[in-house]
């Protein structure tokens, strides 16, 4: 029996397709998803030929349209997932779809913006369309370790950590959680306030704090350089702290476990062991920190603000490919910092002068190659924060971003900056 619910939903959508494929419908564009689409909104309706269409709307398709995927899963926290399944991601909780009339960036118009292209079937694709680059093998594994566990209800009332964004396409059961993020964008949903484009946030812990854990990647087409962690509250900087999930969900529990009572410590222990032991099963490496702060530190050619480095191509022989800032990261910050304080505007642009400068080194550097300089000076000012300075982090990346082929960490920026806010819980000085 079809759901009352969606009975309103179903009269109202007869009533619109009969009310936009009238005489003149042979005026509209065709829609370029054909098929495939399956946007409502009147809008879109009224501006787009669909041939295909019937007049009732199966209640098949709308059961699948009606379906929540904004809810976080809660895999570590209590049992009850069903598996690697593909879901439709509806409307209401997708950006803008990644089509190849438009190459990778979303589209912006007021009456599309809730365009969506087709879910491919296979689940890695999905997660690559929604989010703009691909999960690692460890992902996957970490996902079926954790069904292990649920299924045994090993964690019973633990409440350590969530799977949130890519884990949630995974999820068929679509949990209500405690913990929400109400962005109706997937580039968005669990993107804290420092977060650069190259940072895609996995779980999240002390959301009073937030406390979140995710892989960072150099360039949206490789496969992540670390799983690192940053606490919001505490300031920009991202931690390295593995190459994989399991590696670093260790040790969050080893910190973990001398912060609690007697009881929940020997809970916390025999989960690590269960986490340890599946690893080692599956061939899976738990190293200790220090091994991927060494790995990292021999690869990035500048720390910047976040302090876990870039990575850019440098040629050998010549050493093109990056050059250092005319000034040291203390000053830049002090740069930053006066411009943040101004009092009025005439005084704003009074103490950007100096910034203006350190731009148009890297104006120069661009011009001979030295892509990793706008880089590494656009993520300085997106890791101080302030509102202030987005157009310039916009021309600084955006340029960047472009000539390092890495345009879809681009469209991750204007996203991220269009609705920037801060989601730790607590009140903070930051």
């Amino acid at each position: 029996m079809m759901n009352s619910k969606l009975e309103p939903t179903k009269r109202k959508r007869i009533k619109t397709d009969e009310e936009y494929s009238d005489e003149h419908s042979e005026h509209k564009p065709l829609c370029k998803y054909g098929e495939k689409c399956y946007q409502k909104n009147s809008y879109h309706l009224q501006k787009f030929k669909h041939p295909h269409r019937d007049p009732v709307v199966k209640p098949e398709l709308e059961l699948q349209v009606k379906e929540k995927s904004d809810e976080s899963i809660t895999c570590l926290m209590s049992s009850g997932s069903t598996g690697m399944k593909e879901q439709e991601t509806p409307a209401e909780s997708t950006p803008s779809s990644v089509t190849a009339e438009h190459g990778i960036d979303y589209q912006e118009s007021k009456g599309d913006h809730n365009e969506l292209a087709h879910s491919p079937l296979d689940v890695k694709e999905n997660i690559k369309q929604k989010f703009l680059v691909e999960m690692p093998d460890d992902f996957y594994q970490f996902w079926s370790f954790c069904q292990s566990i649920c299924q045994q209800n090993t964690l019973g009332k633990l409440e350590i950590i969530e799977l949130v964004g890519p884990f949630e396409l995974l999820d068929k059961t679509q949990k209500e959680s405690k913990l929400k993020d109400k962005s109706d964008n997937l580039l968005t949903q669990w993107r804290f306030y420092y977060d650069p484009p190259e940072f895609q946030t996995v779980m999240v812990g002390d959301l009073s704090k937030g406390y979140h854990i995710g892989y960072f990647r150099d360039a949206p087409n490789e496969m992540p350089a670390f799983v690192g962690s940053n606490t919001e509250s505490e300031g920009c900087v991202l931690t390295p702290m593995s190459d994989n999930l399991f590696s670093a969900v260790s040790q969050m529990l080893s910190v973990t476990v001398k912060k609690v009572d007697p009881f929940k410590k020997s809970q916390l222990m025999s989960l690590k062991k269960q986490l340890e032991d599946w690893a080692n099963k599956n061939g899976i490496l738990i190293e200790p920190q220090n091994q991927i702060l060494k790995k990292r530190k021999k690869l990035m050619v500048a720390k910047t603000f976040y302090e876990c480095g870039i990575v850019v191509p440098v040629d050998k022989r010549t050493n093109v490919g990056y050059r250092q800032i005319p000034e040291t990261s203390a000053n830049i910050k002090k740069i930053c910092k006066k411009i943040v304080e101004s009092q009025n505007l005439a005084e704003q642009n009074k103490n950007s002068d100096a910034l203006q400068e350190l731009v148009t080194y890297v104006q120069y550097a661009n011009d001979e190659s030295d892509y990793g300089m706008g880089l590494e000076l656009g993520l300085d000012l997106l890791a101080f924060g302030g509102e202030v300075f987005h157009p310039t982090i916009l021309h600084l990346l955006g340029v960047a971003y472009e000539l390092l082929e890495r345009k879809e960490f681009f469209v991750m920026l204007k996203t991220h900056l269009n609705n920037r806010r801060r989601l730790a819980t607590a009140e903070t000085g930051n």
